[in-house]
């Protein structure tokens, strides 16, 4: 029977085959699939999901979760469409959906960090609560958006979104940081082994904390790029974000239980969640579909992820609780 690290190297092998199979099977059933503009578009409508997706792969990496990103997502979005409508010059605005953002992820880093709460128990709450705030805050209206920075309304340098550009620079700088700087790689170390982290010098709670707070950043830029995508924001603004986010990090072969993954790897399985959405409209697939093969990709993911823990002799809640 096979080992943990064979079922690891079948999951890695697994994706880029699967990719393949996917440009080949849409471009097929749809003309319009493998078009420079329809490529283009993917990459420009993913890019908000694109930066989630790899905070929570910080998270996760280090043995949490974060179920919260898309209702704060809304929550910048609708702080986004308020300020821009005012008047206000674009970098205070950019500057206040960050700070905005970084303070959603604060109040989950200080839960799971100071307050202790597991991860899963503390994002579930302030997701409710995030919700909450958003319905009170709409009440029920449609908000409409000024234009905000070029950069996150759609504006192309050499025909590429400068959105998508911005995407390839967080993924780089976070890729050199995870698996070049000494804390980068005490990710790892806590996600493998928290208790062994600290004894070994580790500032694990720091860490944990840092974490959050830039996913909260990156959830920031996010919002900015989704009003300046969508224009149109309302209290579901971004809620479908969440479970694709997390779709892409277990996809790509981030283990959820902690200690294994990469940026480059959510890319991966970030690419193949849109291109499996975007090919289904076109190839015209009922919507209903989306969902279910979304939904079984995770469960086959996270199947394998766990089996080839056991193999491993690795706790299997730890990642979640």
């Amino acid at each position: 029977m096979a080992d943990s690290r064979s079922l690891r190297r079948v999951q890695l092998a697994l994706l880029p085959v699967l990719l393949i199979v996917e440009f080949l099977v849409f471009s097929l059933l749809s003309p319009r699939f493998f078009t420079p503009e329809n490529l283009a578009n993917i990459a420009y409508n993913s890019a908000d999901l694109a930066l989630v997706a790899a905070g929570v792969t910080l998270v996760v990496i280090l043995g949490g979760i974060d179920v919260s990103t898309g209702f704060a997502v809304g929550i910048v979005a609708w702080t986004v469409a308020k300020l821009s409508g005012t008047g206000l010059p674009a970098f205070v605005v950019i500057l206040a959906a960050l700070v905005v953002g970084a303070l959603l992820g604060a109040i989950n880093g200080s839960l799971v960090t100071f307050g202790k709460v597991p991860p899963i128990i503390a994002t579930l709450g302030t997701a409710a609560i995030f919700q909450t705030a958003l319905f009170a805050l709409w009440n029920s209206n449609d908000l409409f958006s000024s234009p905000i920075a070029p950069i996150f309304s759609g504006e192309r340098v050499l025909g590429v979104p400068m959105v998508v550009a911005l995407v390839i620079a967080v993924y780089a700088l976070l890729a050199w940081f995870m698996h070049r700087r000494p804390s980068g790689r005490e990710l790892y170390a806590t996600g493998s082994n928290p208790e062994a982290a600290r004894l070994s010098g580790i500032r694990v709670k720091r860490l944990t904390f840092l974490s959050y707070l830039t996913i909260g950043v990156l959830v920031g830029l996010a919002g900015l790029i989704y009003v300046g995508r969508v224009g149109v924001v309302q209290a579901s603004s971004g809620n479908e974000l969440t479970l694709l986010a997390i779709a892409a990090v277990v996809v790509g072969g981030t283990s959820i239980l902690g200690g294994e993954g990469s940026v480059l790897r959510t890319l991966g399985g970030l690419v193949f969640i849109v291109v499996l959405q975007n090919g289904i409209v076109l190839a015209g697939v009922p919507p209903l579909w989306n969902g279910l093969m979304v939904g079984t990709t995770i469960i086959l993911a996270v199947a394998i992820d766990v089996l080839a823990a056991r193999k491993a002799n690795r706790p299997l809640l730890r990642g979640l609780a």
